[in-house]
């Protein structure tokens, strides 16, 4: 693999005005409101990582990835007739079939103020979600707007944690998690992955199955995100936390062979990082793009030639350097010697890189884009293109 170009999806305008972070980007193939299918790019705005005026915004790319235009909002104004607390939306997902439909998933985040009586330092003010979903057919605009909630008691909440992800035909799956509500005394050991899917491309999403997940409740199986294989199969990775001495292990994944109803043991890929997300390339390949926390940190990439089962991480491609804060396309390699491990819950807030997701262009190269403050500090989501 080789970096090979690079460019800008958006950059906080005006950074001497006004605090502007960009984060949660996610890529996928579209065919909104055109014949033609070009790259379409969501991602949230707001005056910091969790600010109660976090908005999604899009881009579209005709030729690419080299040049991104703007596009119309995909859900309106969170605030619009709503009491406090008030949301905002986070967490933007989008996939597309290869029939054109596009759908897109977004967390919406009721949060408080500090100084509220609700709030909590750890959750960010956070004290309630849920999911909202929007969708475009070939040539259409946004619609079928909804709402689902597949929390199952008042103590949690349920959102998404992943692209959705179609599997043929009418057939999608999506990845989602649960979190229970900061009240709740250890309230990070009750966390709870599951997908839901789709029998109608789309349109409606039910019948919510658990994945991979610890039962003592120790570990999490954070943002799992998953590529369909052949023979109907699926794998899923996860990005992998002990939530009771805050430090991150190696990533490890799982498959489906049913759709998503039944998943295998979780076993460890050997990836440093997360969340991670995997595409499969035209070639049978797999390549997975992610961010690394532990020093040397950044986004990285690397590759399976086994459909998952392993991961050549003695040979990572460096997308992003942390230290530098540009792309740079070196190689890493078993030699890194890893630095201290960094608190998730202390640090998270803060992250001035992340979210890497990729697509394969009809060429064969790769694009991926991700949210780095440069080395000026201004927030923008970033594109970069690789030959593999």
């Amino acid at each position: 693999m080789q970096l090979i170009g690079e460019s800008l999806v958006y950059r906080n305008p005006y950074p001497n005005n006004r605090a502007i972070v960009a984060s949660a980007p996610s890529l996928a193939w579209s065919r909104l409101g055109s014949a033609e299918p070009f790259l379409l790019a969501a991602f949230r705005v707001g005056q910091a990582k969790m600010s109660r005026d976090g908005r999604v915004m899009l881009r579209a790319s005709h030729d690419g990835g080299a040049t991104w235009d703007p596009l119309p909002p995909a859900l309106a104004d969170p605030f619009a007739g709503l009491p406090t607390p008030q949301p905002n939306h986070a967490g933007f997902h989008v996939g597309a079939s290869a029939g054109g439909a596009t759908v897109l998933m977004a967390c919406r985040f009721f949060m408080v103020d500090p100084g509220d009586p609700l709030w909590t330092d750890d959750a960010a003010g956070v004290v309630g979600a849920d999911c909202l979903k929007v969708d475009a057919r070939p040539g259409g605009g946004w619609e079928r707007v909804a709402t689902y909630d597949f929390a199952r008691h008042a103590d949690e909440w349920a959102i998404p944690c992943g692209p959705p992800l179609h599997l043929g035909g009418p057939e999608w799956v999506f990845p989602m998690e649960r979190h229970a509500r900061a009240h709740v005394p250890d309230w990070l050991r009750h966390y709870h992955a599951f997908v839901v899917r789709s029998h109608d491309d789309g349109a409606s999403w039910a019948d919510p199955v658990p994945t991979l997940n610890d039962p003592a409740e120790r570990v999490a199986y954070y943002d799992q995100r998953m590529v369909a294989l052949p023979g109907g199969r699926i794998l899923t990775m996860a990005w992998v936390h002990d939530v009771v001495d805050d430090v991150t292990l190696t990533a490890r994944a799982g498959f489906s062979t049913d759709g998503g109803r039944t998943w295998s043991e979780p076993f460890d890929t050997g990836i440093l990082g997360g969340p991670i997300n995997p595409i499969r390339l035209a070639d049978g390949r797999l390549l997975a793009v992610y961010a690394r926390r532990t020093a040397p940190r950044g986004i990285r990439g690397c590759l399976s030639e086994d459909g998952g089962r392993t991961w050549v991480t003695d040979d990572e491609l460096v997308l992003w350097d942390g230290e530098a804060r540009r792309a740079t396309g070196a190689r890493a390699s078993s030699r890194d010697i890893p630095g201290a491990e960094v608190p998730l819950w202390g640090t998270m807030w803060g992250w001035t890189f992340g979210g890497p997701t990729a697509v394969q262009l009809l060429g064969g190269r790769v694009v991926v884009t991700f949210f780095a403050a440069g080395i000026d500090g201004v927030s923008a989501i970033r594109c970069v293109e690789l030959e593999v």
